[in-house]
């Protein structure tokens, strides 16, 4: 019998020195994927926010704005649209700029009613501002200080009638709001996974002295386990729940061996942890509404191609899609129908292409990467699909306009180059399509 408890005690030892490993590198995993996957959806929030609000304005107006222009219509509706969005947003700051050439921006509209920027005041200059500039939304990736304090900014451009960036919306957020957040994810995951490691050395101590006596308590100890990472899963993923028939309590092995019962909790346990990663990582790489990939996995995309083109193995095409007359949809119908217009395109475009190469990147913006060169066959058979679509179905008649380019690896450095030659292709699709069409939308 003593033969038997001490091999017993030492599995239980190898299985006690297995879970402190565990959950020291789940923790160390959940960590950092959660306060990653958390910045991409703050991220997309500042995106949308700035994005929409870039969507609301008319760049020809906000083009030909100047100092003396304060207090007249025009001037004041593009105050009112920011204002708006700082009443009924959690953001910081909301205002427009300008780009005066050589990476340098000025204010032109600020709605702080403390201490707002003068029109013609220099703005502190980031990597993302002059992305945007360049007609590209982006985000900070670190924080920048001017007067007003320490920000992360996301910065969408607006449009001239021609498809030049007239100006620039810039969303500011409050980086110790931003870090805040990260942090308390961060410090959950870590209390709960020191808790877990806890648990785990008090259980090597309990079945290593006295294990005849304490193998209940064992059982309860691996179970309060379960229920810890179970508290942990539903902080990362609100929203699951376990299935109680696969819990310690209950699962019923039909062994004599309670080493072989603790070791099948042990791996259900990981089994159901290897999961909950995946449903992080789907929930942050997923689009709400559409239900496609969003721009953060678009981004993930970007970095495999880059690398790819770096080690001379790319082979890739790029289409850009954006629908036409969605701020018209949005006044005349309500943001409801817009959002209903957005998820039908989205269905279009995703069942026009292979799985996983949609992606939402903006708010009415999509971008399909193929395997592939034959971009222009793919944009004309997804024409001829939408059209057939309109014929049939959507109550709001999709106008979708697109634009696509292949990789060259004679003239491609990178895959913005690409990006930014079917990007360039859409506007002209666009610019074509409000030249030669009249409103044809059908009535809800």
């Amino acid at each position: 019998m003593n033969k038997r408890i001490n091999q017993t005690a030492k599995y239980l030892i190898v299985i006690g020195v297995l879970i402190v490993v565990f959950n020291t590198v789940l923790g160390v995993v959940l960590t950092t994927r959660s306060a990653r996957a958390l910045k991409e959806v703050i991220k997309e929030r500042m995106v949308g926010i700035s994005n929409t609000a870039a969507a609301m304005l008319d760049g020809d107006v906000l083009g030909r704005l100047q100092a003396e222009d304060k207090g007249t219509p025009e001037y004041q509706h593009v105050y009112d649209t920011l204002d708006y969005f700082l009443n009924n947003t959690d953001l910081e700051f909301i205002y427009c700029i300008r780009d005066m050439g050589d990476k340098n921006f000025v204010f032109v509209i600020d709605t702080d009613p403390l201490l707002p920027g003068q029109f013609g005041d220099p703005v502190v200059y980031t990597d993302a501002l002059y992305q945007a500039s360049l007609g590209t939304t982006s985000v900070d990736e670190v924080p920048y200080e001017d007067e007003w304090g320490r920000f992360y900014s996301s910065y969408s451009p607006v449009f001239d009638s021609e498809g030049k960036v007239a100006g620039i919306v810039v969303v500011d957020f409050s980086a110790t709001w931003y870090e805040e957040e990260v942090g308390k994810l961060t410090a959950i995951t870590i209390i709960i996974i020191a808790i877990a490691v806890i648990f785990s050395s008090v259980l090597i101590v309990i079945v290593t002295t006295r294990y005849d006596k304490h193998y209940a308590q064992l059982r309860l100890e691996v179970d309060t386990l379960s229920d810890s990472i179970e508290s942990l899963v539903r902080e990362v993923a609100p929203g699951t729940s376990r299935d109680d028939a696969d819990t310690f309590a209950n699962k019923q092995t039909g062994s004599n061996n309670e080493i072989i019962e603790i070791s099948d909790e042990v791996h259900s346990l990981q089994t159901r942890l290897s999961g909950q990663l995946s449903v992080i990582r789907s929930r942050a790489y997923i689009d709400e509404l559409t239900g496609i990939s969003n721009r953060a996995a678009y981004i993930d995309r970007l970095k495999h191609i880059n690398d790819q083109i770096r080690m001379g193995r790319a082979c890739f095409s790029v289409l850009v899609f954006d629908i036409n007359r969605l701020k018209s949809i949005n006044d005349d119908f309500g943001h409801e129908v817009g959002d209903r217009v957005i998820a039908k395109a989205a269905e279009a475009i995703k069942n026009a292409f292979p799985k996983g190469t949609v992606y939402r990147v903006g708010g009415d913006e999509f971008v399909a990467i193929l395997d592939s060169i034959a971009s222009g066959d793919c944009a004309a058979r997804f024409k001829a699909a939408l059209a057939d679509m309109n014929a049939h179905s959507v109550p709001v008649e999709l106008e979708i306009s697109v634009g696509y380019a292949y990789y060259d690896s004679g003239s491609d450095p990178n895959y913005k180059s690409v990006f930014n030659r079917a990007d360039a292709a859409m506007y002209e699709d666009k610019r074509e399509f409000y030249r030669t069409h009249v409103d044809r939308r059908k009535r809800l």
